[in-house]
């Protein structure tokens, strides 16, 4: 890989990182309006569940229009870790800003409302975890530098994953042929 084509895999990723970081947003944004239409819970599920098809179809357009269809291993991987890079610290600190300036207690309450539920302490003692001891762990786990930390460690952790199965699966080595002019 020469010089300009990394300036242009960086370029690219850097945009689709932006377009990802806004599909994780939208899903957060829907994870906390749920309270107020729970069908936004599920479609939170949903634009997580299609991080991965969304990451495939940005290497398969970064690949057919940027390099002629040809695309190695090593540099499909690393376009697709650096989307997932950008993206992950695009939405880091937008929610680390919105459980900072924003939240005021909101999601706080909502998980306490949610682990207060006689269905999640029958679970909790299932795993012989007192339920007054795991309210009083909440508020220090949903703090925004806790939260935004263990966030970003499982969007990278999964970004390397997901990077390592769809650089494989649009890997191509020969320019496909035309079969009509």
């Amino acid at each position: 890989m020469n010089y300009m084509e990394l300036r242009q895999l960086r370029a690219f990723a850097w945009y689709d990182g932006i377009y990802l970081a806004i599909v994780w947003a939208a899903s957060f944004a829907c994870f906390l309006a749920q309270t107020w239409l729970p069908m936004l819970g599920d479609f939170s599920s949903v634009l997580i569940l299609v991080t991965p098809f969304f990451a495939g179809y940005r290497l398969k357009l970064f690949r057919d229009v940027a390099r002629d269809g040809i695309i190695s291993y090593r540099d499909g991987f690393f376009y697709s870790m650096r989307m997932f890079f950008n993206a992950t610290w695009l939405f880091s600190l937008a929610q680390w800003a919105y459980m900072t300036f924003l939240d005021r207690g909101r999601m706080l309450r909502m998980v306490t409302a949610f682990c207060s539920t006689p269905e999640f302490e029958a679970t909790l003692k299932e795993m012989n975890i007192r339920s007054d001891t795991f309210l009083k762990a909440l508020p220090e786990a949903l703090e925004p530098y806790s939260l935004v930390v263990n966030g970003v460690v499982w969007e990278l952790l999964s970004g390397v994953v997901i990077s390592l199965i769809v650089a494989a699966i649009f890997a191509r080595k020969v320019k496909p042929r035309k079969l009509y002019n």
